[in-house]
C-alpha cells in the first residue's frame, strides 16, 4: 500500500481509498472519476428497473443469451439519449486504453513456442498495434470533445462549453503529434521499421536452420530478442504512462462542464434533437 496526498485537504491517505477519510474527498482523478459517473448510473438503472418485469427480462435474455426481446420498444427520453451519447463516445475511449495497456501486456510474452509464428514478427505486430491504436484513441478523444460541444448547443452555457473544450483539441493533437507521426509514416509507406528489429530478422534466418554450425548466431539472436523486447516494452509503458496523464487531464476538464456541484451530471436545460 502507497500513500497519497488528498487533492482537498493535503492529507496522506492510503492510494486504495476511494474516498478521504479526513475530508471526505473522492480519491479518484480524470478517467476514473469520470467512470463513476457511469457506474453510479448504471446502478440506479439496475434499481430501477428490479421491479419492472419488462425490463427485467430484456436484461437476461442479454445476459445469458436468451431468445426473447433484447431492447425495449419504450422510446428513450432525451435525457436518457443524452446520457447514453455520453456513455458510448466514453466507453471508445476507455476500450482504447485499455487495449494499449493489454498490448503492452502481450509484449512481455511469447506463448506460440513451438509454431510457424516468428519472435520478431510478433514484436513488430504489436509494436504496430501500439500505434494503430494510439491514433485511434487521439480521433475518438477529437471525436468526443466535439460531441459534448454539440450536446450542449441548446444550453445557454453552450459558447462557455466550446470555450473550454476547444483547447483540448490542441493538447491532444501536441501530445501525441510525435507518435501519431511515426505511425502515418509507416502505414503510408511501409510497415513499422527499426534497426533492432531489422537485426533480429537476419539473425533469426541462422536461427530457423537449426543447426549447430550456427549456435553462436542462435545465442546471439536469444540476448538481442531480450534486449529489443524489453526497449519496447519501455517505449510502449512510457507512452502509455503519457497518455494516461493526458486523458485525465481532459476528463477532469469534462468532469467539471457535465457535472454539478454534487458530481451528478448537469443535464442541457434544452436538450437537442439527437
Amino acid at each position: 500500500m502507497a500513500l497519497i496526498e488528498c487533492l482537498e485537504c493535503g492529507k496522506e491517505i492510503s492510494d486504495k481509498a476511494g474516498l478521504c477519510p479526513n475530508c471526505g474527498a473522492s480519491t479518484t482523478v480524470g478517467l476514473e472519476k469520470y467512470f463513476e459517473l457511469f457506474i453510479n448510473q448504471a446502478r440506479k438503472n439496475v434499481e430501477e428497473a428490479r421491479d419492472n418485469p419488462e425490463y427485467q427480462e430484456i436484461f437476461e435474455n442479454r445476459l445469458f443469451g436468451l431468445n426473447g426481446p433484447k431492447q425495449t420498444n419504450k422510446a428513450q427520453t432525451p435525457s436518457e439519449k443524452f446520457f447514453y451519447q455520453l456513455f458510448n463516445g466514453f466507453s471508445e475511449i476507455f476500450d482504447s486504453y485499455d487495449c494499449l495497456l493489454d498490448i503492452e501486456t502481450y509484449t512481455g510474452r511469447f506463448p506460440y513456442g513451438g509454431t510457424r509464428i516468428s519472435k520478431t514478427r510478433y514484436l513488430a505486430y504489436h509494436m504496430e498495434n501500439h500505434l494503430h491504436e494510439i491514433y485511434i484513441l487521439k480521433e475518438r478523444l477529437t471525436s468526443y470533445f466535439t460531441s459534448i460541444g454539440r450536446l450542449y448547443r441548446g444550453d445557454s452555457r453552450h459558447k462557455g462549453v466550446l470555450k473550454i473544450t476547444r483547447p483540448l483539441f490542441l493538447l491532444v493533437s501536441k501530445s501525441l503529434k510525435d507518435i501519431t507521426n511515426i505511425r502515418s509514416s509507416h502505414v503510408h509507406r511501409n510497415r513499422f521499421a527499426d534497426d533492432d528489429l531489422s537485426r533480429l530478422k537476419r539473425q533469426e534466418i541462422f536461427v530457423q536452420v537449426g543447426t549447430d554450425d550456427f549456435k553462436f548466431i542462435v545465442d546471439l539472436y536469444n540476448k538481442d530478442y531480450k534486449i529489443t523486447r524489453k526497449k519496447f516494452q519501455n517505449i510502449m509503458k512510457e507512452n502509455n504512462n503519457l497518455i494516461k496523464k493526458l486523458i485525465d487531464g481532459c476528463f477532469d476538464v469534462l468532469y467539471e462542464i457535465i457535472t454539478d456541484n454534487k458530481g451528478q451530471i448537469k443535464y442541457p436545460k434544452q436538450l437537442p434533437p439527437l
